[in-house]
């Protein structure tokens, strides 16, 4: 009886060291280097720019200061830091490489942005198979610890606001900005739920894993397949019709469409559990509405 007692205890001993190991790997691995980035000045309204007929990719225009060239970077709130791509920057002349980081500074709308630390990736200008010159990422760093309005409505949005608007006093409600992602408690089917939003899953509604897109679609719902990319990964995407509410405290937004998606690294599907959340928001469950972001006290607003 004591040695099945010792087995016992060791496997309860073991388990819980593999679970704090766990812990640790993916706090560590999913935790971002500190914010870069200096944000000066509140933007102004900055127009949105679509590629794709289904809105597949959110674009914001930027300027350096010697070049009348619009250049673009995706507006991508599911990356942590902004990135420039390797090839897009290789001949600009307003950025410096030095090692691995790169030096510049650039307008979006009235905000300046610069930093001697930009990440960059080999990531190749003709990605997007798009004639604009679209140089990088604009990651959730440009959030941190800002006011940020994101109007779908009207196709703009505002950067680094220096006031709270007030018209959004009684609507504001708790989500979280951990590791630089914004996830939102939600009502799906009667129960809460938490979602990532995720500007870069642009054209989807809800992006899930199987068994709750099995749980979400209608019943008989034809399902479109499609290829899609997700920066060097090639995915698969399986899109169902639903007929859904998300409801957000007062605001319950119709979800119409679910997506699981085949490709994702395990690491990713790890996360995914790991986190608790049931999937990722893109753009498309919002188009009819406006978003406002507090990411230093942790309020939004959806209108």
């Amino acid at each position: 009886m004591k040695i099945f007692k010792k087995i016992v205890l060791t496997f309860l001993v073991a388990l819980i060291l593999i679970l704090i190991g766990a812990y640790v790997y993916f706090d560590q691995k999913f935790t971002p280097e500190k914010n870069y980035l200096t944000v000066k000045n509140e933007s102004g309204k900055v127009p949105m720019v679509w590629l794709g007929n289904d809105k597949n990719v959110l674009l914001v225009p930027i300027h350096f200061p010697a070049d009348s060239t619009t250049y673009y970077l995706q507006f991508d709130t599911g990356s942590p830091s902004t990135v420039l791509y390797t090839q897009a920057i290789r001949n600009m002349k307003e950025i410096q490489i030095s090692h691995d980081r790169a030096k510049t500074s650039f307008t979006l709308g009235k905000t300046e942005i610069s930093s001697d630390r930009f990440k960059f990736i080999n990531q190749g200008k003709n990605d997007h198979k798009d004639t604009l010159p679209i140089i990088g990422t604009l990651g959730a760093d440009i959030l941190e610890n800002n006011r940020t309005l994101i109007n779908f409505k009207n196709n703009n949005l505002v950067f680094n606001l220096t006031k709270a608007p007030s018209q959004y006093t009684d609507q504001l409600m708790d989500f979280k900005f951990k590791k630089r992602k914004i996830i939102i408690n939600g009502i799906l089917k009667g129960k809460e739920k938490q979602f990532l939003f995720d500007s870069g899953t642009s054209a989807y509604e809800l992006l899930t894993q199987k068994k709750e897109w099995d749980n979400l679609k209608s019943p008989h719902s034809s399902v479109a397949i499609e290829p899609a990319q997700s920066w060097q990964n090639i995915l698969t995407t399986y899109t169902a019709t639903c007929d859904q509410n998300i409801e957000f405290q007062n605001k319950k937004i119709p979800l119409r469409n679910v997506t699981y998606v085949e490709g994702f690294s395990q690491t990713q599907y790890a996360l995914m559990k790991f986190s608790g959340m049931t999937g990722m928001l893109g753009n498309a469950i919002f188009l009819n509405s406006i978003l406002y972001l507090d990411c230093k006290n942790e309020k939004i607003a959806i209108d």
